[in-house]
């Protein structure tokens, strides 16, 4: 112990105490109270903003109390940043999909169950959770069976309710609806993209509202976990057509290694960072190669900074290219303001949404936790993972923020590997 304290003199350390529930209630409903305010939202409406704050921060600590993590749902860590992608959703919203206290509590629903119930892995946790939802709901708000009833048959909101090209967050009015609208984007797709034959089914459906959604938050990057040939690229590249996003993904070829995925990833920068190109980055887990590629992956997510992607003259290029535009919002075209603003736009306008089997998130799902290679880097997605399993519940679980911290990766699956079955039954009998 001594010898730490000579070299922690030489830092500052700063202790900042987890904010209380007043202070939670304070800062969400600001936000909420500004969004609705601003935007001109029903007076009654309005004055709802108290008890959904109330329920949105006790069903959160319901949540955070009854869905514990263990050896194999190592994945059920609820934090802040859970609740921060419930209101992040819930101002999408305009005064065209709220229009009485009842759309609220169906968009908070909607967006609980993207944040909550999507993480969750077991029939039987599905079912507590509904009924926590539920009970906390009729807590804080009278008279709303009738809401709780439509949400159970039909909640779905997604940016193109009304059709695409005239993005609202709305609610879904049927799925019949939603297919026709589904059917047509996908034709113009295929007009000038290589076609894709897919069966539009109400799960399938579901998932492209759920990838879309994700694809239009700030920094929405979606990570999808399934069996091969389930869909999960297909899906994606529809999500992103919708979205009007361009979609890239590597070729791999004899000797890809490192500098070649480095060089890929240098193109999409200038396209995303100098020319204002909104793209998906779809990479599957066969594409991965050499492993350290996740590392190239997790710092693309974690802060945009790749080490060494661009030799010094490209930066100055890339430098004069922004500084116009740097100016123009009424900064210092200094050269750090200058490469902010690049990166800023990058993480932007690059979504990353890698691919992985099931049994591959099994094997290194413990590899990602503790780190990729023996640095220890570890692969923290602001991501969206869906599960796909033939006769099996389909599930798709997210996080728009970026987690810090290799431990907080999670990799919710279904079907476990017996080790960690094994594993878990050890702790159990331990205790």
């Amino acid at each position: 112990m001594s010898s730490v304290f000579p070299v922690q003199r030489h830092f500052s350390v700063f202790a900042l105490s987890f904010p209380g529930m007043d202070a939670l209630s304070t800062i969400y409903s600001t936000i909420l109270t500004q969004h609705l305010k601003m935007g001109n939202f029903p007076a009654a409406l309005q004055k709802t903003t108290p008890q959904l704050i109330s329920l949105a921060l006790s069903l959160h600590q319901k949540v955070t109390a009854t869905f514990l993590p263990t050896a194999i749902k190592f994945h059920y860590i609820f934090n802040l940043r859970d609740l921060s992608n419930i209101f992040q959703g819930v101002l999408f919203s305009t005064p065209d999909c709220l229009k009485t206290p009842q759309d609220l509590v169906k968009l908070y629903l909607h967006e609980s169950n993207r944040v909550y119930r999507d993480k969750m892995v077991e029939e039987k946790d599905f079912e507590v959770f509904d009924k926590i939802q539920t009970d906390m709901v009729k807590k804080f708000f009278d008279d709303i069976d009738e809401t709780l009833e439509a949400a159970r048959s039909m909640n779905m909101f997604c940016h193109f309710a009304n059709g695409v090209g005239e993005p609202k967050y709305m609610p879904v009015q049927s799925w019949p609806m939603l297919n026709n609208i589904l059917v047509n984007t996908l034709d113009n797709h295929n007009e000038v993209n290589a076609a894709m034959n897919l069966v539009l089914f109400e799960d399938a459906m579901s998932h492209v509202c759920r990838i879309n959604r994700i694809l239009e938050s700030p920094r929405g990057n979606a990570l999808l976990v399934g069996v091969g040939g389930s869909g999960k690229q297909s899906l994606t590249r529809l999500a992103a057509y919708i979205s009007s996003l361009e979609v890239f993904q590597i070729t791999l070829r004899k000797g890809y290694g490192i500098p070649d995925l480095k060089a890929d990833l240098a193109n999409q920068y200038i396209k995303a960072g100098v020319k204002n190109v909104g793209t998906v980055f779809l990479m599957t887990d066969a594409q991965v190669a050499d492993e350290k590629f996740l590392v190239l992956v997790n710092d693309l997510l974690a802060s945009g900074e790749i080490p060494d992607l661009f030799p010094d003259d490209e930066v100055e290029n890339i430098i004069g290219s922004v500084r116009n535009e740097v100016k123009s919002q009424g900064l210092l075209d200094t050269r750090e303001n200058c490469w902010k603003f690049f990166i800023d736009r990058v993480r932007r306008q690059l979504k990353v949404s890698p691919g992985a089997s099931e049994q591959r998130a099994v094997q290194t799902r413990e590899d990602l936790k503790i780190g990729v290679t023996a640095k220890s880097v570890g692969l923290s997605f602001p991501c969206a993972i869906t599960v796909h399993n033939e006769g099996e519940r389909q599930m798709t679980a997210e996080t728009c923020h970026i987690s810090p911290h290799p431990a907080e990766m999670w990799f919710p699956i279904n079907r476990f590997s017996e080790d960690a079955s094994q594993t878990e039954q050890q702790s159990l009998n331990k205790g």
